[in-house]
């Protein structure tokens, strides 16, 4: 007994389970015997007829037959031409849903999805009248299982995101422990003397967290500069360089 499934499958078993539905005639089956009208089945019958105990091979053949061209033309009532194939399919894929979920620990739902995807795709196919069959359903709905749970087994999932979300909480107590608590830091960039350039100042508010470490030091006045721990200072040009503005703290707003 396999374990229910809890979205795209049970969802499609949830819809056969309405009373209006399953005692709905959605198949009719015709006979190879001479004045014998043809067989009227509900979607309940049609289920039993293939599944239930003494199913008769012959008889599971001329359904699936007109399942599959009321799925194609999709005439049936409330338009459930396509949904019912997927219905009677379903006994014949949860095996190997459970085999390919248990062996390749793919997610159930994402299998179960890819199955009904396989399954309408193949109805959609442009040659599909010619050569549709039962067999050659299920048999693209398991190798598209298959596929699907191998292609998820070669991706690697990554933990940058996460890294990143640690460094920046970690920067961030850093910088509660050593700066009074702002809101922000005010910087400005000069016009520089240039006649390509900037053509007013700039200004800008960032969060202490996000300057690197040791970029800013804080002053004996409390105010915050450019740390000059870097090395000894080159020889400079005249003129203001974008980024040599000193930062302060930002005023709060009111």
């Amino acid at each position: 007994m396999y374990p229910p499934s809890s979205s795209t499958f049970a969802s499609v078993r949830r819809h056969f389970d309405e009373l209006q539905v399953g005692d709905a005639v959605l198949v009719t089956v015709p006979t190879d015997i001479e004045g014998v009208e043809p067989v009227r089945l509900t979607a309940a019958e049609t289920h039993v007829a293939l599944y239930g105990p003494g199913s008769d091979p012959q008889f599971a053949a001329a359904i699936w037959k007109e399942v599959l061209c009321t799925a194609l033309s999709d005439l049936a009532p409330h338009r459930t031409g396509k949904l019912l194939m997927i219905w009677l399919a379903l006994p014949r894929l949860t095996g190997t849903v459970h085999r390919v979920c248990t062996r390749l620990r793919a997610d159930r739902s994402d299998v179960e999805a890819e199955m009904v995807l396989a399954l309408l795709e193949e109805l959609a196919a442009p040659d599909t009248a010619s050569r549709l069959s039962d067999s050659s359903l299920i048999h693209a709905a398991r190798s598209r299982a298959w596929r699907f749970a191998r292609d998820g087994l070669r991706e690697l999932p990554s933990t940058e995101v996460e890294r990143i979300a640690q460094d920046r909480a970690l920067t961030a107590s850093d910088w509660e422990a050593d700066a009074p608590a702002e809101e922000g830091l005010d910087v400005q960039v000069d016009r520089p003397n240039s006649p390509d350039g900037l053509r007013a100042p700039l200004r800008f508010r960032v969060r202490p967290e996000c300057l690197r470490k040791g970029a800013f030091i804080n002053t004996d006045d409390g105010a915050w500069g450019r740390s000059t721990r870097h090395g000894p200072r080159k020889q400079r040009r005249s003129g203001g360089r974008v980024g040599t503005r000193p930062v302060r703290p930002a005023r709060r707003r009111a």
